[in-house]
């Protein structure tokens, strides 16, 4: 199984795969996962799908930030709303 060391700061991973003719997109650390037909184009959904996340998760974030399963996403949710532009968000995916 291979082991991915990451500084502790609010970068976000982004896995990406092929799968069966398209490519598979997951970000492990906000529990997202979308596809393209290119591996650029699987992380540009990616990124509009963290941006839509974070939009929704700050709308409702006291239901959001108090869930056992979306708790651990307000660190990265908040290092999204300071700059939530695809630009701002494919930032944090890059190393």
């Amino acid at each position: 199984m291979p082991v991915v060391l990451k500084p502790a700061q609010r970068k976000l991973t982004a896995i990406i795969e092929p799968s069966e003719g398209v490519y598979v997109a997951f970000c492990p650390e906000l529990d997202l996962a979308t596809e393209g037909d290119s591996p650029e184009a699987a992380l540009a959904e990616l990124i509009e799908m963290a941006l839509d996340y974070a939009e929704q998760y700050m709308a409702e974030l006291d239901r959001f930030s108090q869930s056992p399963n979306r708790a651990a996403h307000a660190p990265y949710i908040q290092a999204i709303h300071a700059n939530p532009t695809p630009v701002g968000a494919r930032a944090l995916f890059e190393g």
